[in-house]
């Protein structure tokens, strides 16, 4: 019999201000944390900064952002005991593994999120994703996307992410939700200057050929300013209102109230938003040719676009807006595509193959 390999999870941080790459990590987490239970390992989870996934029965152990402390730790884990395999939620963290000789490297997982495998990666990177026991990507669009930047990613399987099953935290807003009302486009994320393919600009220029939506911007950055300047330049100040950070429960009631969602990005790997509004019920606009085809079904969830052909873009805004019926039938799609293809479990499910080949 070969002896049991327990489980350490390594990450850069698990807390619920982390954004969509820490709700990814926890997201893992609980996956790797489920099939330890299943198995009979032993689970534990290093953080970089510290922080714990809320409602965690694994044993965690904080950093305070040492990356150093947090390498050595995991190499000498390595070689200390041999029956130890690792998953990694972020490839920069994987890197510890690009420095071992073969004869004490673990085995090692590895998740493809998007950007960071889309552009040319320093040799520390590339390393660690040649000598990964086992790579997966979020979607088959960044698995594409990754070829020429890593070599080898035929057999890489897609394992699409999904949503935590757990209470939304915070207070809900009232009174912002009792400005808004029903019946807005809602698009949410971060307003970096670096992001700037999320589409704000688009739906922006779009809503002024569009004169009775709305538009919920949900979300902050360093960018947040020069969108609300464009909006006033635009002459639609009236009708967009940016409600910067909010809470989970605000955010929820957001989606609720929302006639549909609207994010025609270019730049997701996957795209948990669009989950989201599918999970509310809501028909979702994005953008075609992006990670998006693979969760909104053209149609029949939402609508597929160009969010460069503003003329394309106005009109599936306007056909959302004027044909309330249809957007009905393609949010209440939406949410039966959620459960039943794209929920908690599926992600488990297709996880634990990959995790059996970890262990084996």
């Amino acid at each position: 019999m070969k002896p049991r390999r327990d489980l350490v999870f390594v990450s850069a941080g698990l807390g619920l201000d982390g954004g969509g790459r820490a709700l990814a990590g926890r997201l893992l987490a609980d996956g790797c944390a489920a099939f330890a239970r299943e198995r009979g390992l032993g689970f534990e989870i290093l953080t970089l900064d510290g922080s714990e996934p809320p409602e965690s029965e694994a044993p965690v152990r904080g950093f305070e952002d040492h990356q150093r402390a947090l390498a050595m730790e995991v190499w000498k884990r390595q070689v200390r005991d041999r029956r130890t395999a690792f998953v990694f939620d972020l490839l920069g963290l994987a890197r510890t593994q690009s420095y071992l000789p073969a004869f004490l490297r673990a085995p090692y997982l590895i998740p493809l999120y998007g950007i960071e495998v889309w552009r040319p990666l320093k040799w520390d990177r590339r390393r660690a994703l040649a000598h990964a026991t086992v790579l997966f990507a979020i979607s088959a669009h960044t698995r594409e996307r990754a070829r020429p930047f890593v070599p080898g990613l035929n057999g890489a399987p897609v394992l699409p992410l999904a949503l935590e099953d757990r209470r939304p935290e915070g207070a809900v807003d009232a009174p912002l939700l009792g400005r808004l009302g029903r019946g807005f486009f809602l698009i949410v994320g971060r307003m970096d200057p670096r992001e700037r393919y999320k589409g704000h600009d688009q739906l922006l220029e779009a809503l002024v050929r569009v004169p009775d939506a709305r538009l919920v911007v949900a979300g902050d950055g360093d960018d947040r300013h020069r969108l609300e300047a464009k909006a006033a330049a635009l002459g639609i100040s009236d009708r967009v209102l940016f409600t910067g950070f909010t809470s989970e429960a605000t955010l929820m009631e957001l989606y609720r109230r929302c006639a549909a969602f609207a994010m025609p990005s270019r730049g997701e790997g996957f795209g948990l938003v669009y989950l989201e509004a599918m999970r509310a019920g809501k028909p979702v606009l994005a953008a075609r040719d992006s990670a998006a085809e693979e969760i909104v079904v053209d149609g029949a969830t939402g609508l597929l676009v160009n969010p460069d052909d503003r003329e394309e873009l106005r009109g599936a805004l306007g056909r959302l807006l004027d044909y309330p019926g249809e957007a009905k039938r393609m949010g209440e799609a939406g949410f039966e595509r959620w459960r039943k293809e794209l929920g908690l479990e599926r992600f488990r499910e297709r996880l634990r193959p990959l995790l059996e080949k970890l262990i084996g």
